[in-house]
């Protein structure tokens, strides 16, 4: 997926094309414009950009003035407006935008952003594990669960399974950014969704036949998401 950042503070920009790669992985190409006006040169010239984090207030060709010149050439790139000020929302609205984040959101809502870019453009992108110096490349429909021992995380697939060495909520980040399927159900579990065959309140059965179970404090959540997916599933 490709990512611009348009913004004309030379410190917010690059750190945030940081974010998103460190989010994005190999899947994720930022780059950075410091203005409305480099921003609507690229996409004119050709530049095959998915979605931009615009910043709304930058001198010259501002945020919106530069969506509009976007969509008036027929660009139907996504824009994600970077502001506070929730006045300006409905001004965004006529550009189809599709979020407003402030500029100190959370990692959080960064992956939620990129996940509605991908809903949008109906991009899957692959998990790159990395171990050992090399890199696996798994679709994240392939991926069953993923389990922590220490600072070491298992992800069962339906071909083996992998390990590497970091953190779960590594982990969960990491399966967010390809897929909105995984949820935690457990300090040490993640599962995907799409492989839960039969629940309850107290475990999951997968459909590897694996049983694991549903810690207190996040039954709730897994319920709510296993819900919502399931009527997306019937549609």
């Amino acid at each position: 997926m490709r990512i611009a950042v348009c913004d004309d503070d030379k410190v917010f920009a690059p750190a945030l094309r940081e974010r998103l790669e460190a989010i994005g992985g190999l899947d994720m190409l930022v780059t950075v414009f410091n203005s409305g006006s480099e921003l609507v040169r690229a996409v004119e010239a050709g530049d095959p950009l998915d979605a931009v984090f615009l910043d709304i207030e930058m001198p010259g060709l501002d945020g919106l003035e530069a969506a509009k010149k976007l969509r008036s050439r027929g660009s139907e790139l996504q824009v994600i407006f970077l502001t506070s000020h929730t006045e300006l929302a409905m001004e965004g609205y006529e550009v189809d935008a599709l979020r407003f984040l402030p500029k100190d959101c959370s990692d959080r809502k960064l992956v939620d952003a990129l996940e509605a870019v991908k809903r949008e453009l109906k991009i899957k992108p692959n998990v790159i594990i990395r171990q050992h110096g090399e890199e696996t490349v798994i679709p994240p429909d392939d991926i069953i669960l993923a389990e922590s021992d220490n600072n070491n995380v298992t992800f069962v697939t339906l071909n083996g399974c992998i390990s590497a060495r970091m953190k779960l909520t590594e982990a969960l980040v990491l399966l967010e950014g390809a897929s909105q399927d995984f949820v935690r159900v457990h300090r040490c579990i993640i599962v995907n969704l799409r492989h839960v065959k039969k629940y309850s309140a107290k475990e999951i059965l997968l459909d590897s036949g694996e049983t694991v179970p549903v810690s207190k404090g996040y039954a709730g959540e897994f319920r709510q998401r296993m819900l919502g997916f399931l009527r997306l599933s019937a549609r």
